[in-house]
């Protein structure tokens, strides 16, 4: 195994997986995904869920807590955001040191789990116009509130595109504040270390009771989809939209719940237990490539040194039989024999698995 003498350096991103109510469909939820442009994708019909880079400047600003606080936000509401625990994964990490009362007392937030959601509603507004939000009478952090009418759109998406520190010039112009309680922690992936431009991504949960119009920003989003877990995947299979395995792995768990308000209630329900980085480490099995995942036993205590694949001298099916507990999927150049026969890590769901999905679909 070649290790590096520094961990790989991975961009962070945050994204959001939107669920709407769908009451035509057994389902009962559809969700949003976009097809990037041909000059952002990595592969003809790339498909993704909302979301974008951390912009440090803009969603790490303090100007933002202090807008919070002139709203009306209580301290107490965004403590309720940070989960303090001794396994959070660096992505969620505190990035800097200090009492968590100091909210409004530094430089520049610290608090991942506020500025990564940020990211996420900056994000979804700048690729399709969708603005998460509350205003100061819905103070309650009850339902999800969807801000749709936003005067001069089209103007608006492309100056936060442009620049996204106007996405608060944005929330002071409306008068509200990004709804950052409708986000509910739902999984954290990163790019295996061999790959020359790596991500970090943490994929927060959102829902809305009613489909909301979108405007797509053409630089970036050729075609959005409103779709279920099972079209999804089925599109995946016909070959006209391309998946990573973070969206297929995310869409075979999100298989096992076929109602809205069971995802929900259990979106919030989870997402106070922490979430654990899926870092893939690869292992070329004579030509197959094996990706593992925590819990594996293959899984290697360092996941975030390894910047090769690692050599397994046998065959798929030899490595298979050396392990006894199984997290991992084979890629190339989709995902493919996902296992999983161990219990989920942070309480989550168990994808269903992938072929025999496919055979159903």
């Amino acid at each position: 195994m070649s290790q590096t003498a520094s961990p790989p350096k991975w961009r962070t991103s945050a994204s959001v997986i939107l669920v709407t109510r769908d009451a035509d469909k057994s389902e009962d939820y559809k969700l949003l995904m976009l097809k990037r442009s041909d000059n952002t994708a990595m592969m003809v019909n790339q498909t993704v869920f909302p979301g974008g880079l951390l912009d440090t400047a803009a969603d790490e600003s303090v100007a933002w807590l202090q807008y919070l606080e002139e709203f009306g936000v209580p301290q107490e509401a965004l403590r309720r955001l940070v989960i303090i625990r001794d396994d959070r994964p660096v992505i969620l990490a505190p990035q800097g040191t200090g009492c968590y009362d100091r909210f409004f007392k530094r430089s520049s937030i610290w608090s991942r789990e506020i500025t990564l959601r940020l990211t996420a509603v900056r994000e979804c507004f700048e690729e399709v116009g969708l603005l998460l939000c509350r205003s100061r009478s819905q103070l309650d952090f009850g339902a999800v509130i969807c801000v749709q009418d936003v005067p001069d759109l089209e103007a608006w998406q492309r100056r936060v595109h442009d620049k996204p520190s106007e996405f608060l010039n944005l929330c002071r112009e409306l008068n509200v504040v990004p709804d950052l309680w409708a986000l509910h922690e739902w999984s954290a992936w990163a790019s295996p270390g061999f790959m020359r431009k790596g991500y970090e991504t943490v994929f927060f949960m959102a829902f809305v009771d009613k489909q909301p119009k979108l405007l797509e920003e053409p630089s970036e989003v050729k075609e959005t989809l409103w779709l279920t877990p099972k079209e999804l995947l089925q599109l995946a299979d016909l070959g006209e939209v391309w998946f990573l395995p973070p969206q297929v792995y995310e869409l075979s768990r999100l298989m096992g719940i076929k109602e809205y308000q069971s995802l929900q209630d259990f979106a919030v329900q989870r997402s106070g237990l922490g979430t654990t980085m899926y870092l893939p480490v690869g292992y070329d099995c004579q030509g197959s490539m094996v990706f593992v995942l925590p819990g594996d036993d293959f899984y290697v205590p360092d996941s975030h040194l390894v910047n090769k694949i690692i050599s397994f001298p046998g065959s798929e099916e030899e490595f298979r039989a050396r392990s006894k507990h199984l997290h991992r999927y084979t890629y190339g150049p989709s995902i493919r024999n996902m296992e999983l026969n161990i219990p989920p890590p942070n309480g989550h769901l168990k994808p269903l698995k992938f072929h025999q999905e496919r055979q159903k679909l």
